[in-house]
């Protein structure tokens, strides 16, 4: 399989992808288990569609740092010394060893911490969280991967084995699971990465494995499942905003180094840990509010149902122009471009709407305009085009109709 090649597997799994959710939300609701709200949900879909749509271009570049550092800096070929089945497993170990570490570094150094934030800001924990992953985190996590070729594992073993290790993650993202027996002393389970994305004093920076639990064991940072989790980061995050779930983070980083008048505080600030802040600086604020107890309040916005089917009618539309994009290994190069423009241009949208801000209004019309704008462009040259054309035109002449309807019957801000 090529790298490319890899892209249109993808596509094709992404259908499937989408149905776990919808299992989960239907065995939690008959489990009695809150496990779901509707911003958060498309928050974590809208974050997985960015990664993923920029690891379209980016998969080609790392793939060729693979097939360069395993033809010129590797130790040794070990696909010429290793039984395929003893390869693999080899490569499993080495790739969620080296995950571990970037894992860990992760919420150990704040430039690492920007980037995986995103991913522990939900305070809710289903196999949507698998999605809201930073396309910052994924260049990072670069520089932890190309060990695997430069040990000596192929390109299409290194691949394989990291394939794994990230569609494992759609088994450990859940509440719906117990504790699993004797598993428990083997493999990351529910459990275990429940407790990772606890805000529970004692639950803070442990089990950071990916797919084996005895290196947590090893490096001391395990804690079992003793009471039950709260999810989210300490310092709260209430946004609804895709776009902000990305940047705000970064935006606090500059902003604190820009404060200090330290230079040598300024750099810290992004090598440091979390926690730390120089002490000219004021701290990170709280971002969450408490009910009348002082207890800390779940961010869980209101949605009006007549914006919330609008929504989905859109998230729908774009899974599709993005599977369409995974799909299209021969489109040229600009018609990519355009696919991914649209895609983004798309979740941008959705922050707005779901906060009911008044320009979100304004800026989905513009959006609406540039897919019809492009529509017959990118249209025009296959079969049945008029037809299909006309067809799309149509479904976004509805959206603006259904729009302006909105605008009227739902209160925005």
């Amino acid at each position: 399989m090529d790298e490319m090649g890899s892209l249109a597997y993808a596509g094709y799994i992404v259908p499937f992808v989408v149905l776990l959710p919808v299992l989960e939300y239907y065995i939690s609701k008959r489990k009695k288990i809150d496990a779901y709200s509707f911003s958060d949900t498309l928050v974590n879909f809208s974050c997985g569609i960015l990664e993923r749509t920029f690891d379209f271009f980016f998969i080609l570049f790392l793939y060729f740092v693979f097939g360069y550092l395993y033809e010129n800096a590797s130790l040794i070929h070990l696909d010429t010394w290793l039984p395929l089945p003893i390869l693999w497993i080899s490569a499993l170990l080495v790739g969620d060893f080296v995950a571990y570490w970037h894992h860990r570094l992760s919420h150990e150094i704040n430039f690492l911490w920007a980037a995986h934030i995103v991913h522990h800001q939900s305070e809710e924990l289903n196999v949507t969280t698998v999605f809201r992953v930073s396309a910052f985190a994924v260049i990072n996590r670069t520089l932890f991967w190309i060990w695997l070729p430069i040990i000596g594992f192929s390109p299409m073993v290194s691949s394989t084995a990291i394939m794994f290790i990230g569609l494992y993650q759609f088994f450990s993202h859940t509440r719906l699971i117990n504790k699993l027996g004797f598993l428990e002393y083997i493999i990351i389970t529910p459990s275990h990465h429940r407790v990772h994305h606890a805000r529970n004093p004692q639950y803070i920076d442990k089990n950071y494995g990916h797919v084996f639990i005895f290196w947590d064991k090893i490096f001391g940072t395990f804690e079992p499942e003793l009471e039950e989790p709260e999810y989210g980061i300490v310092d709260g995050f209430e946004s609804s905003n895709p776009i902000w779930a990305y940047f705000s983070y970064w935006f606090d980083l500059f902003k604190r180094a820009g404060k200090t008048k330290n230079w040598i505080n300024k750099v810290k600030m992004f090598l440091m840990p979390p926690a730390w802040n120089p002490t000219d600086v004021p701290t990170k604020l709280e971002n969450f509010e408490v009910d009348e107890n002082g207890k800390r309040k779940k961010y869980k916005p209101v949605i009006p149902k007549k914006l919330r089917v609008y929504l989905i009618v859109n998230i729908i539309i774009t899974l599709i122009i993005f599977i369409i994009l995974l799909l299209g290994k021969n489109f040229p190069i600009i018609t990519k471009i355009q696919l991914m423009s649209l895609v983004v241009i798309s979740i941008v949208s959705f922050g707005p709407l779901l906060e009911r801000k008044a320009w979100g209004i304004r800026f989905d019309f513009i959006k609406l305009i540039i897919i019809a704008i492009n529509i017959p462009i990118l249209l025009w040259n296959y079969p049945y085009s008029t037809l299909t054309i006309i067809t799309a035109l149509t479904l976004v002449i509805g959206l603006i109709v259904w729009l302006q309807i909105l605008k009227r019957r739902v209160k925005f801000f």
